[in-house]
């Protein structure tokens, strides 16, 4: 394969446009909405989630009936044998067969149950934890998806990078054997192009083992591989976050995070767990009714059929004694509970906060370093073009060249973490305060490519 003698900034400007923009066939493949969207359909997390908030339904249900009419239908049918006999009185015997039927319909209300109201409001609490805790795994769905498509891209990135660092180190290892062959250089030269050349090949196979876990870490999320990804734009630009205040944030943080919303539900939950066993100490008062009829073909006292019909209606008072001790320890129990589930909310508040500082704080650096890599890479550039000037002329060597082509690989590389590093804190900014969603990934899949 030839090479140019001289690897111009115009070469090297393509290669690494390569590495940020993508290829048009990169171009072509999916995107972060599109891959959100498959990955939030078939979710194990989500679906479970899904599976919770069904099942909490389903027990504001059960809780309702609790305070409901009871009624039902009981039936037995019985064939008995009588056999009596009394000592030195043998004509005093009794041998009896007879059968014995009786069916019975009931119908019982709750008139004043106390545990049973605690229990349905508290199942309607319950809903809207499962529902908090839906929104929370699809919204992490779109971080995991963010975090493992961008890894991707970033992996890819490398790989192009280091096939541009091959390429430059390739011309310049033959062009330093040639200078060796004609005396213009030493083996020096050459032996440190041949090692920069042989690091770079032990490099390209580690970012290519990167690519594929990446991947890999991506079809863990989607449920599938993909083989094409759009790429980020080379002149993707993140905006500073809106409002301006960190402040701002952090107190939306506070109380909308999900993991806010949820410890307040938890917490919520928690407290009816107070009501219900408080109320197991409380009177209660039902309501029954039941109508039944009884036939047989005889008796143990006589050999005659019978036949009855009878019917109840009345109420039923109940108020239990803690003689044991057991329901009061039940409230302290859940007392206790209460306690901690409040310090779990401060705790979820805290850290919502700690995590909103966190992401503003990478929004902002990260703005300012792309804007910094971007100034960075134009110096580096211009450096490497003047060194290869240089070793032209004679007052550069080859070790300068291969530095300042080591230094532009690595500030491109910096650029590009930069970049990706933004825009993900961008989604955990979002996500932190609880406010991340399909219209937000919307925004971050308008900086890929077309």
């Amino acid at each position: 394969m030839h090479f140019p003698r001289v690897f111009s900034r115009s070469t090297l400007s393509a290669a690494l446009f390569l590495a940020i923009a993508g290829t048009t066939l990169a171009a072509q493949g999916a995107d972060l909405l599109s891959l959100y969207r498959e990955a939030a359909g078939q979710d194990p997390a989500v679906a479970a989630a899904r599976a919770s908030l069904v099942a909490a339904r389903e027990r504001v249900t059960q809780a309702e009936g609790a305070n409901g009419f009871a009624s039902g239908i009981a039936a037995g049918a019985n064939a008995n044998y009588y056999d009596l006999h009394i000592r030195n009185a043998p004509r005093a015997q009794t041998d009896r067969a007879y059968l014995t039927a009786s069916v019975q319909a009931y119908v019982n209300k709750p008139l004043y149950r106390p545990a049973n109201n605690a229990a349905i409001e508290q199942a309607n609490v319950a809903v809207k934890l499962s529902e908090l805790s839906l929104k929370a795994a699809e919204m992490d769905v779109a971080n995991r998806v963010a975090q493992a498509y961008f890894d991707v891209l970033l992996a890819q990135d490398n790989v192009t990078l280091v096939g541009a660092q091959k390429a430059a180190l390739t011309e310049q290892l033959a062009q330093a054997k040639r200078n060796f062959e004609v005396g213009t250089a030493t083996i020096v030269d050459t032996n440190e192009a041949q090692s920069r050349y042989d690091q770079v090949l032990a490099q390209e196979i580690l970012t290519r083992n990167e690519v594929e876990r990446t991947r890999w870490a991506l079809r863990n999320v989607v449920g599938r591989f993909e083989a094409t990804l759009k790429t980020l734009r080379n002149n993707a630009q993140v905006a500073l976050p809106t409002p301006s205040s960190m402040e701002a944030w952090v107190t939306r943080a506070e109380s909308e995070a999900y993991a806010v919303q949820i410890a307040q539900q938890t917490l919520a939950v928690s407290e009816y767990d107070i009501k219900r066993a408080q109320a197991a100490k409380s009177w209660t008062l039902d309501a029954t009714a039941n109508v039944s009829h009884a036939q047989a073909t005889g008796s143990v006292t006589s050999g005659s059929g019978t036949w009855s019909y009878s019917g109840l209606i009345g109420v039923s008072f109940n108020l239990p004694f803690d003689t044991t001790g057991s329901l009061n320890a039940r409230i302290r129990e859940t007392l206790a509970l209460v306690e901690k589930n409040r310090n779990d909310l401060e705790s979820a508040r805290r850290t919502a906060g700690l995590n909103v500082r966190q992401a503003y704080l990478g929004v902002t650096s990260g703005v300012a370093s792309v804007a910094a890599q971007q100034q960075a890479l134009k110096s580096a550039e211009t450096q490497l073009a003047s060194t290869k000037l240089g070793l032209e002329v004679g007052v550069r060597t080859n070790l300068d060249v291969l530095n300042a082509q080591q230094q532009v690989t690595q500030v491109q590389r910096d650029l590009a973490q930069a970049r990706y590093n933004t825009l993900l804190n961008e989604v955990r900014l979002k996500a932190a305060t609880g406010i991340l969603g399909e219209d937000d990934l919307r925004a971050t899949n308008a900086y890929l490519s077309n």
